[in-house]
């Protein structure tokens, strides 16, 4: 836990609810879509998509809650989401809630790297070193004692 929200834990608490709230929208207009002739595959994605909107809000809830693992743990969910990649046979891109992806085709195979996962992940680590510089000062202050509070 750390001990006050900054900018960046607020940004991030932000960003993360935005991102919540596309995120449901999409996942709203997406599944009545869904048919009994689809493939079990789009089933399965719609699963694991459900299960990353589920754990994006609950960092959201838990960086609210000023929770240290949260923060870490949302540098990974959001790492994985930056790049995505698709060939003629299938494609890999983790991708829920705000996306602006820019791609580039090379022969058969299509790169995206998603903008906004860039710029989430970069508030959220700059929101983790705060805290992290802001819980080491307090650790040093604690640490230097004058003589009369020793005894």
């Amino acid at each position: 836990m750390f001990q006050h929200h900054n900018k960046y834990t607020k940004a991030s608490f932000v960003i993360l609810c935005l991102s919540s709230l596309v995120g449901l929208i999409f996942m709203g207009m997406f599944l009545p879509s869904l048919t009994a002739e689809q493939p079990v595959l789009i089933y399965i994605l719609s699963a694991v998509l459900s299960l990353m909107l589920l754990l994006n809000t609950y960092f959201a809830y838990q960086i609210y809650r000023r929770s240290m693992p949260a923060l870490k743990l949302c540098l990974w969910l959001y790492g994985l989401q930056i790049l995505g990649f698709e060939t003629e046979n299938w494609a890999l891109s983790l991708n829920f809630g705000m996306n602006f992806s820019v791609s580039w085709e090379y022969e058969t195979t299509n790169i995206t790297i998603n903008l906004l996962a860039i710029i989430i992940w970069f508030v959220v680590f700059m929101a983790l070193r705060s805290v992290n510089q802001a819980n080491k000062n307090v650790n040093v202050d604690s640490a230097i004692k004058t003589p009369l509070e020793l005894h």
